[in-house]
């Protein structure tokens, strides 16, 4: 699961944040503290502007953040709006996809062509990710499941099972095992599966329901964390009422797949990877 120096089960206090939230609200409530407290300005998040189809905002107020809560299960290019955030802001939040974090990390060891990410990036926050979609594959995948897009009222991974509730209250559901083949191609040479990069990472799996899983993995990441467990934005359990063996595995396999795939030049770039 990569480097980490605390690792706990959290939820967010505000209830009104875990009802928009996807499991625990745990990233909502973190990045609605560091705005209030003023650790950054401005967070770059997704918001879904037309059905389900997430796209890049920036965003600076605590209340309208809550408004962006909720997985997607899209791709949102998340890191395009890197520059215009840093353009804008001294401090700046981003939250995305290992891949997306990882990018960000690129940028500030090797900062050509985006000026400032070193000094006004201060906080990473990223998602547990087996893999994603295109807008276009998710659709495809839903038609399969015999659902209307506009009649999605929500969408969950839980125990194993990629979950879809609509509207008049009918539930579809579909083995992860089937997502592969409406996956991004990418996603098959991918070997993270925690966001090793972020400064605090955070996901449901080994999570009980309404929980989530937070990695706390950077000096930087640990004094937002501290800070709001302290104010009482967030609670935390002992991550050992959870399952953190499933994690351990999920994350194990991320990493093995990478054998099986076509991409004859992965290990260059993923050196940790067991041989």
């Amino acid at each position: 699961m990569g480097e980490y120096r605390e690792v706990y089960l959290t939820r967010a206090t505000d209830e009104r944040i875990r009802e928009h939230g996807q499991d625990g609200g745990t990233t909502t409530a973190l990045l609605a503290h560091a705005l209030e407290e003023d650790t950054v300005e401005a967070v770059i998040a997704s918001s879904t502007v037309e059905t389900w189809k997430p796209e890049p905002v920036i965003v600076t107020d605590p209340d309208e953040l809550i408004e962006t809560a909720g997985s997607k299960y899209a791709i949102s290019p998340n890191v395009s709006a890197l520059n215009e955030a840093i353009a804008s802001y001294d401090s700046v939040a981003l939250v995305g996809t290992p891949c997306q974090i990882t990018a960000v990390k690129k940028s500030k060891m090797y900062p050509y062509g985006l000026a400032n990410v070193t000094e006004r990036v201060k906080l990473t926050v990223g998602i547990f990710c087996t893999e994603n979609f295109q807008y276009e594959s998710l659709l495809k995948l839903l038609e399969d499941m015999g659902v209307d897009v506009e009649n999605v009222e929500r969408m969950d991974i839980s125990h194993g099972e990629f979950i879809v509730r609509t509207k008049n209250g009918d539930v579809h559901s579909v083995s992860v095992s089937k997502l592969g083949d409406y996956a991004n191609e990418a996603c098959n040479y991918c070997t993270d599966f925690t966001a090793e990069d972020a400064d605090i990472s955070v996901g449901s799996v080994g999570a009980p329901d309404g929980w989530n899983v937070v990695l706390v993995r950077t000096k930087e990441g640990e004094k937002v964390f501290r800070s709001a467990v302290d104010a009482d934005v967030l609670e935390v359990k002992d991550i050992g009422e959870g399952d953190p063996n499933l994690l351990e595995r999920l994350a194990r396999d991320k990493k093995e797949r990478i054998h099986t795939s076509m991409c004859a030049t992965w290990r260059p770039y993923h050196p940790t990877v067991p041989l």
